[in-house]
């Protein structure tokens, strides 16, 4: 059965009354540089097994891009209830709409949608068309369409753990991450798949036979390997 809050105000009791673990792991002076070296080899489902067991209160945040359902397959096998956030900008391509419906009916996604408070159309009617990239004013965009959502997104929830499909082989900023990394809103970040390749990525979605989108747009990023500004905030 289908999990879908549009508002983000669906009941989080199932994560966030759980007792954290008995063992601190993930916190504010957390050695995240000893965690990377012990997972460095280890398999992304070990690196999700060992998060579940000491995360709190953990989010998915997805964009449900190409490749993106590998991530969200594995991410959600040790824990099916766990929350997935979504930033609807109002942008995406009608086969993106359609992807995401198929993808949280086949997964069971436990879906939050977060919508901007300006709509697309409203956007689209006030300032005109999307603004050229490293702008102020597509900066501005950025903010409108996808930051503030996710901000608002990660305030409501308060997670602790903040899981994101990342790899070392999409940007040269990323390359600079690893797979447990300090992250905004007071939270670290783990990217289970991070040191593993596209093909390897294409692999895992061929071997269990998930359908991917092959038709999508991210209006904040422009251009495949740029950031849209997410990793880049610091609180």
């Amino acid at each position: 059965m289908r999990r879908y809050s549009r508002t983000g105000l669906m009941s989080i009791n199932t994560v966030a009354n759980l007792a954290p673990s008995q063992e601190s792991v993930f916190h504010s002076k957390a050695n995240l540089p000893a965690l990377n070296a012990r997972f460095a080899e280890d398999k992304p489902s070990d690196i999700m097994r060992f998060t579940i067991e000491h995360a709190r209160n953990p989010v998915v945040f997805t964009n449900f891009r190409p490749l993106a359902v590998a991530f969200l397959h594995l991410v959600t096998q040790p824990r099916k209830d766990i929350p997935v956030i979504w930033v609807d900008h109002g942008f995406n391509t009608p086969a993106t709409y359609r992807h995401i419906e198929n993808i949280v009916e086949l997964l069971d996604l436990n879906l939050h949608v977060y919508s901007p408070k300006m709509s697309a159309a409203h956007y689209t009617a006030v300032h005109g068309a999307i603004p050229p990239l490293d702008t102020p004013q597509h900066d501005l965009f950025s903010r409108i369409v996808k930051l503030e959502p996710f901000n608002r997104a990660m305030q409501e929830l308060q997670p602790d753990i903040w899981l994101n499909g990342i790899r070392h082989d999409q940007n040269a900023h990323r390359q600079n991450l690893d797979i447990f990394t300090f992250g905004s809103h007071g939270t670290v970040r783990v990217a289970p798949m991070f040191h593993l390749t596209e093909l390897d990525v294409e692999e895992y979605i061929f071997d269990r036979d998930l359908p991917d989108n092959h038709d999508y747009f991210d209006p904040t990023k422009g251009e495949e390997h740029r950031e849209c500004g997410l990793l880049l905030q610091t609180s």
